[in-house]
């Protein structure tokens, strides 16, 4: 049950995710807004996850002494549900101020029900299961992103935006049902502990230098691809990809490419260790960004772009899952939430400087040029 659970978990997180980072920038490339402000938004709405660990120490101290990382979970994807509701308006009214206000509203919330899922995994997992789990939780996420994300474009195409909000809000909310009834048996459980000390616990923990090493490690992961996954959608609308086809493409061939890649990169990182895994990866994914950029630029048969996009997204989804097994074993239990919060602050600061910085190369360079200089 308790693998269902993050399975569940990470598919309420997928969803909007999809839909912010997978659809909406398709959505709005039919509404004739340019690459450039796409690629803005889409950098902008990652802020809230690049800046999470900011509400980690309070996530962390309200566990630690008042209310429990499942309990604050459940109000967290609530009101990220809620929230979803004024996207519709905010796409119609072609105000791109409204649209980056309303994401980064519903950003802070979703941040803070992935600090709490993460917490989770850390603090109830065995570690000589996070590989497997990081898998299974990837999987989860990626079938969210494909039904909010891949098929979001082709249901919006069809019965509008308003009733895509509809089936994105139940969604999120569908896991909370489980949740509610899910037991879980923390590890390492600190006492009550007051904020003094927590932070001066803390501050001795990342004032070693694999921490540092660690952060970047984090960052340079995923910032060779996350540039050009940003723009990916809307390349495929600008290439007259039909609807139907775009739909297919981002909700079952890339999220099968990539669980297929997260599940088999966390078994692996169980047996013959994530950070060997993760090493193999990062080379493939650097020259692939490219390759993909090239058939982009190059290309005029959509089919061609799609098993690029297919087989590229395989090493995206064996990255990540090696990547999150790789940082769970090392960070520290009893600052699960803020620590690891800290790195993925760093991959989706990667997510965000990454996608701002294609979307700024576009001006002067083509996608291959861009990304090659991205890769570099």
């Amino acid at each position: 049950m308790k693998k269902s659970i993050f399975f569940l978990l990470y598919f309420s997180e997928g969803a909007p995710i999809g839909f912010i980072w997978w659809a909406l920038p398709a959505i709005l490339s039919k509404q004739n807004f340019d690459m450039t402000t796409i690629a803005t938004i889409s950098s902008l709405a990652a802020l809230p996850w690049t800046f999470k660990f900011l509400l980690a120490p309070i996530i962390d101290l309200i566990s630690i002494n008042y209310i429990s990382l499942k309990k604050q979970l459940l109000f967290y994807q609530v009101i990220m549900g809620v929230v979803l509701f004024f996207v519709p308006d905010a796409i119609q009214s072609n105000a791109p101020s409204y649209i980056i206000i309303t994401l980064l509203t519903h950003g802070i919330f979703a941040a803070s029900q992935d600090i709490c899922i993460d917490s989770l995994a850390i603090k109830t997992i065995p570690e000589d299961e996070l590989g497997k789990t990081n898998g299974i939780m990837q999987a989860g996420m990626l079938v969210g992103r494909s039904i909010l994300g891949g098929a979001g474009v082709y249901i919006a195409n069809q019965y509008g935006v308003n009733f895509l909000t509809y089936f994105l809000v139940s969604s999120i909310w569908i896991s909370l049902i489980f949740l509610q009834k899910t037991k879980f048996q923390v590890n390492d459980q600190l006492s009550t502990i007051s904020i003094q000390t927590y932070f001066k616990n803390f501050l001795t923990l990342i004032s070693h230098k694999k921490f540092w090493i660690l952060i970047l490690i984090t960052y340079f992961s995923g910032f060779s691809f996350n540039g050009i996954t940003t723009i990916a959608s809307a390349v495929l609308e600008q290439k007259g990809v039909s609807s139907l086809w775009h739909g297919i493409t981002y909700s079952i061939f890339i999220p099968f490419s990539m669980s297929l890649g997260a599940l088999y990169a966390g078994k692996l990182s169980d047996t013959i260790g994530a950070h060997k895994i993760l090493i193999y990866n990062l080379f493939i994914c650097i020259i692939t960004s490219v390759i993909t950029a090239s058939v982009m630029d190059y290309s005029s048969t959509p089919s061609l772009l799609i098993l690029t996009y297919t087989l590229f997204y395989i090493f995206i989804g064996s990255t990540t899952a090696s990547l999150y097994s790789f940082l769970m074993q090392h960070t520290n239990k009893k600052f699960a939430a803020l620590e690891f919060s800290i790195f993925m602050a760093a991959t989706n600061l990667s997510e965000t400087s990454s996608s701002y910085s294609i979307g700024q190369f576009f001006k002067y360079f083509n996608y291959t040029y861009a990304t090659l200089l991205i890769a570099l």
